[in-house]
């Protein structure tokens, strides 16, 4: 892997969510090169098909647009160059630079189907629509091992600088084992920038295909939870401690040339060095 590369996927990796339209413009500026275009997009590809797991930076799982619906993008749907949504019975490719879905076919492969997650499909998509936004998306995939549940959904709030992206893959194993990983990032970008990034997994312990989408269901609140009590925490503690008083004067300041005169106006100037 070249330098430049190495550098495209760190800037990948740790951009905010949801902001892969700019990252790839300043990228495109960087380089200012004819085959910036084709690494970006492979960096991005890999990216986003990467297996989900406990790693701050290893893997993660795309939000897209298909004909006014959403579908996702990740390793678990992935057949060969293109994703298949079981849902939607489609095949389709990606065009990360134009940030669209191109190349749609209908009809998913026999050996890709499985008549058994058809209504755990249908329970997956009356949980999200009444516990996630608009903006969010579920899947229930025949896996090598057993079965996966994906969800991804974004809050894109660019008018009160704020964006926030939840990515969830359930593993229930054959065996019935069942398992989560969770990938959070929230960036906050009014004054300054602040990012929370949250990577946990959990072996949860058993599940069955009836109550598979109730324990994710539970599951995905409890760990909600336990992030909204550690941000309670750091507010309240941690963050506390670092807020420093700022001293209070009840002397009236004389703005205007007379601002040379405090030391604080002395510094704004120029006058210390």
């Amino acid at each position: 892997m070249s330098e430049v590369e190495s550098i495209v996927r760190q800037i990948i990796q740790t951009s905010p969510a949801g902001d892969d339209t700019t990252i790839i413009k300043d990228i495109k500026t960087l380089l200012s090169n004819a085959n910036s275009d084709r690494l970006i997009s492979n960096v991005l590809r890999d990216h986003y098909t990467q297996e989900v797991k406990n790693i701050q930076d290893c893997g993660d799982m795309k939000l897209v647009r298909i004909n006014g619906d959403y579908s996702i993008i990740s390793n678990y749907n992935q057949k060969g160059l293109k994703f298949f949504d079981l849902k939607k019975d489609i095949l389709f490719d990606y065009d990360f630079i134009g940030n669209k879905v191109i190349d749609i076919e209908s009809g998913v492969p026999n050996e890709l189907k499985d008549e058994s997650v058809e209504s755990l499909q249908e329970e997956l998509e009356q949980y999200i629509s009444e516990y996630y936004n608009e903006s969010s998306y579920g899947m229930v995939i025949p896996h090598n091992d057993g079965i996966k549940v994906l969800i991804v959904g974004e809050k894109l709030n660019d008018a009160n600088y704020y964006n926030g992206k939840w990515v969830s893959v359930y593993t229930l194993a054959n065996d019935g084992r069942f398992s989560v990983v969770f990938k959070i990032k929230v960036h906050y970008y009014e004054d300054g920038n602040v990012v929370m990034n949250s990577v946990n997994e959990k072996e949860i312990g058993q599940s069955t295909k009836a109550q598979l989408i109730n324990d994710v269901s539970k599951f995905d609140n409890e760990y909600e939870l336990d992030i909204m009590k550690k941000i309670n925490s750091l507010n309240e503690e941690k963050f506390k401690n670092l807020r420093r008083l700022m001293p209070i004067s009840r002397a009236k300041i004389q703005w205007g040339r007379a601002i040379g005169n405090y030391k604080l106006g002395q510094d704004v100037a120029g006058g210390r060095h």
